[in-house]
């Protein structure tokens, strides 16, 4: 827990360090398109840096030490059983397990947290990017594999060995999560949530439409 605790740290100090780069960029973009500059949208873009950077650190970067981890491994590790997790359950049940000893084991928290990973990105694909729910839930699928890729794969060859487990059951949890924010996403916009709202791009005298290219490139989450 305690290095998931630093990864998640130092994808925060990372996304913080993305919207640094960025805001002033984000800043004249608001204006060109709002006329104006709000600081809740602002927030709000800072948010989807640090969760980016935070979503990459949790999911790809090594969670243990890489040469303790490839010295009991070689190659990449695959675990394609989509149920393992209730065979554990039912096996801590027949050793006697209550059901809330089995409602906070680790097999369930680790499904739960690889759910609420995907949350948001239902909830940015639908609600910032317009998606409807089926393509966002098919791009949420698109990444959690490209992410199992390269858990599996060592970082794409950066590590000796494969330093984390491609799991079948995360990529089926990151899946229920995103679906799940997809469908929350337009509460989000219902309630005017800065980002998720939907606003009327400001019509200046001249120039928008030749500036239409480089806005579209951004879509709406400036």
């Amino acid at each position: 827990m305690n290095e998931l605790m630093r990864l998640a740290l130092v994808g925060i100090a990372g996304g913080l360090g993305v919207f640094a780069m960025i805001l002033l960029p984000a800043m004249w973009l608001q204006r060109r398109r709002f006329g104006r500059v709000r600081p809740s949208r602002l927030s709000a873009v800072a948010t989807i840096c640090v969760y980016t950077m935070s979503l990459a650190g949790l999911t790809i970067a090594p969670a243990y030490d890489v040469a303790t981890t490839c010295r009991s491994r070689s190659g990449g590790a695959l675990r394609l059983d989509p149920f393992h997790t209730l065979s554990e359950l039912l096996g801590m049940q027949r050793g006697g397990a209550g059901l809330l000893e089995l409602a906070t084991s680790f097999p369930v928290l680790q499904i739960l947290m690889n759910m609420a990973l995907f949350v948001p990105l239902g909830l940015i694909l639908r609600g910032v990017f317009r998606q409807d729910t089926t393509t966002s839930l098919a791009l949420a699928v698109l990444l959690s594999a490209l992410i199992e890729l390269t858990q599996f794969t060592g970082a794409f060859g950066i590590y000796p060995c494969g330093v984390r487990i491609a799991d079948i059951e995360d990529l089926l949890a990151n899946a229920a999560g995103a679906w799940a924010g997809a469908l929350l996403a337009p509460l989000l916009t219902r309630w005017r949530v800065p980002l998720f709202a939907r606003e009327e791009r400001r019509r200046g005298a001249g120039g928008e439409d030749g500036d239409d290219e480089v806005e579209d490139l951004f879509r709406r989450e400036f």
